[in-house]
C-alpha cells in the first residue's frame, strides 16, 4: 500500500498547523483575551474544521482521520494554552463530523 493512502501529509500538516501552531502564535500576539477567542479560536478553527470535514469525506473513509485535528488541538491546549479551550477540542470534532457527514447525505 502507499505510503501517502496510510499516512495523510497533508491531513496530518494541516492539522499541526491549525491544531497547534496556529493558537501557540495566536496568544502572543498583543491582543485581547476575547479578540483571541473569538478570531482565532471560534472562527478560523471553525471555517478549518467545516473545511477539513469536505476535505476527509473527497479524500479518506477512515473514521479515524476525524480525530487528528481535534485530538491535536486538545492536546495543545491541555499543554499551553488556557484550561477553557480544552473544550474547543469537542466543538471541533462535532463540527468536522457534522461537515462530513452531510455531505454523505447529498
Amino acid at each position: 500500500m502507499n505510503f501517502t493512502k496510510k499516512f495523510n501529509i497533508y491531513l496530518w500538516g494541516t492539522a499541526i498547523l491549525f491544531g497547534v501552531l496556529l493558537p501557540l502564535i495566536a496568544v502572543k500576539l498583543p491582543l485581547t483575551r476575547a479578540m483571541w477567542v473569538g478570531l482565532f479560536l471560534i472562527v478560523i478553527n471553525c471555517c478549518y474544521s467545516v473545511w477539513l470535514g469536505g476535505y476527509l469525506y473527497r479524500h479518506t473513509g477512515r473514521w479515524w482521520t476525524l480525530l487528528v485535528f481535534p485530538g491535536l488541538f486538545l492536546v495543545a491546549a491541555f499543554l499551553f494554552l488556557p484550561r477553557y479551550t480544552m473544550y474547543f477540542a469537542a466543538a471541533y470534532l462535532a463540527i468536522v463530523y457534522l461537515s462530513c457527514s452531510l455531505r454523505k447525505q447529498n
